[in-house]
């Protein structure tokens, strides 16, 4: 398998993991518990800005594996590089998060965990793909 091709499947992992995150985070709903945030956790983080940030945050990765499947330009791998470490960095930054609050949930923590473990494995196979040469399919 192409290291392109690797960078499109472990994107498309690295998404399937945030929005098994954000399922995992509602399922108590389906046994009658509560997902409601306290007025101090509202207050804290009000939920427009905070939606369209998680808009982002699932907008980016499939904008970046359609990129991907179409673009082989050393800029374009480059780009995808970054946004690869800013991910994995943003995935740290929410995993420590969920050790902040005040009842851990240990499966967060693992699916977490390894939305982590892809993410360095997309960041060395991005790597890998912007040391590649340039295909050119104008040459016959």
């Amino acid at each position: 398998m192409s290291n392109k091709a690797k960078v499109v499947t472990l994107w498309v992992i690295f998404l399937f993991g945030m929005t098994f995150h954000s399922l995992l985070a509602i399922m108590p709903l389906f046994w009658g518990g509560s997902i409601a945030m306290s007025p101090e956790q509202i207050a804290k983080n009000p939920m427009a800005p905070s939606m369209w940030m998680v808009l982002l945050f699932f907008l980016i990765p499939m904008i970046i594996i359609v990129l991907t499947s179409f673009i082989e330009t050393k800029w374009y791998r480059i780009t995808n590089f970054v946004f690869t470490l800013l991910f994995t960095m943003m995935n740290i930054w929410h995993l420590i998060g969920h050790f902040g609050e005040t009842s851990v949930d240990p499966r967060q923590i693992v699916l977490l965990t390894f939305v982590l473990i892809f993410g360095f494995f997309l960041n060395i196979v991005s790597f890998k793909w912007i040391k590649e040469q340039e295909v050119n399919y104008d040459r016959h």
